[in-house]
């Protein structure tokens, strides 16, 4: 049995956590956290600075609440180094480096971007996880593609239509230009990335257009779910909103929302000189509940069409058994919805593909940052280089 104590304080959650391994299965022993979401919203989203003030001035009472007992207990200290704001990330990192040499224990050191990535193992039994494993991460700042197997990249070519595209990632995987990074008999590489805005940050910044405040992404899903074409006509006017798709290319599964942004302005620059919405002298928009819910649910509709197309054709290609997806994004429904939706429509491409198994965290708390997922990379890490 492996325990530790993991620690994240890479934006404006600070959350503390203790999670054991025996061996099969990741179990949470306790998680706590002070979540800076009511302390942002008067500035219309995070201010790095206040949230590295925040954490200093929260973390300690969370301990606390851990315990010294069960702290003394865990075999080693996890904690988030990279990537995020530096200013948070120091503090979790001076705690860690603290409890360390306090309580004579090893320190682990955790990319934040693989704690969502193994999000999926948390309360799941690892036999359970059949690989090669395909995982969209959608974040407000990230939005990749990681593949992950426990031998190597294996690309199933047979029944795929474009051969050309994937004789071209063999010549990149020969010359080494995939980065790989093997964590605990698996090797990671991230195959594909967002270009610009991740799809996360385009949520943010369409709710924000429509003055709408902070925590936005949770307010758009809302909205869309209201969504009802048929009021329109009860109004008494109707307005024909219609958003394209991004794909980019055909033969490239990097991902590009800058221009989901661009289309919702123009439309509200339209609707604003139809008189359909009014400005007022503060800047925000006067607009009706109907057509928020309108708005928001074909952009919802556009970024989560292209998120999961890519995805499941990623999975596809490279002959995945398990699909998932990870990290804020990952707790919208629709997404999960339109997944299996576009899996039934693909019976034709997927013949010859076995049975495959669509994953995202256990929890919708687990697709946030929290100090769970950090303890379960921490200990992988731990076992990768104490064998």
């Amino acid at each position: 049995m492996i325990k530790t104590l993991a620690i994240e304080t890479s934006c404006d959650d600070t959350s503390l956590s203790i999670v054991s391994f025996d061996g099969k299965y990741f179990s949470v022993d306790a998680l706590l956290a002070y979540s800076q979401i009511d302390d942002h919203q008067k500035y219309w989203g995070v201010v790095p600075e206040f949230a590295s003030r925040l954490h200093s001035e929260k973390i300690l009472a969370v301990l606390q609440n851990i315990g010294l007992e069960k702290i003394k207990a865990v075999d080693f200290i996890s904690v988030t180094t990279h990537p995020w704001l530096p200013g948070s990330l120091v503090v979790g990192k001076a705690l860690a480096s603290f409890l360390a040499k306090q309580f004579d224990k090893p320190l682990v050191e955790v990319n934040h971007i693989y704690g969502h990535l193994f999000s999926l193992f948390l309360e799941r039994n690892v036999k359970d996880i059949q690989l090669p494993l395909v995982v969209l991460t959608a974040s407000g700042g990230h939005n990749d593609i990681y593949y992950v197997d426990d031998w190597g990249l294996r690309i199933a070519l047979t029944g795929w239509k474009d051969w050309e595209f994937f004789e071209n990632w063999k010549l990149k995987i020969e010359n080494s230009c995939v980065d790989f990074h093997k964590f605990w008999g698996f090797r990671i590489a991230k195959l594909w990335h967002t270009l610009d805005d991740a799809a996360g940050e385009c949520f943010d910044k369409v709710a924000r257009m429509l003055w709408w405040p902070y925590p936005w992404w949770q307010w758009i899903s809302e909205m869309a779910s209201k969504h009802g074409r048929w009021r329109l006509k009860v109004e008494g006017w109707k307005v024909d909103i219609a958003f394209k798709r991004i794909f980019l290319s055909k033969d490239w599964y990097d991902f590009s929302f800058s221009g989901m942004k661009s289309q919702v302005s123009f439309l509200l620059q339209q609707l604003e000189k139809k008189w359909t919405i009014e400005r007022l002298n503060d800047g925000s928009i006067k607009i009706s509940e109907q057509l928020i819910c309108d708005i928001a649910y074909e952009f919802q509709e556009a970024v989560v069409e292209v998120l999961v197309k890519k995805l499941i054709r990623a999975g596809i290609a490279f002959d995945a058994k398990t699909i998932g997806i990870a990290w804020g994004v990952s707790c919208n429904d629709r997404l999960r919805e339109y997944l299996n939706e576009y899996w039934e429509k693909m019976k034709d491409e997927r013949s010859k593909t076995k049975d495959v198994v669509f994953l995202r965290p256990m929890k919708k708390i687990y697709s946030m940052d929290n100090g769970a997922m950090i303890w379960l990379a921490g200990i992988l890490e731990w076992i990768t280089d104490n064998g």
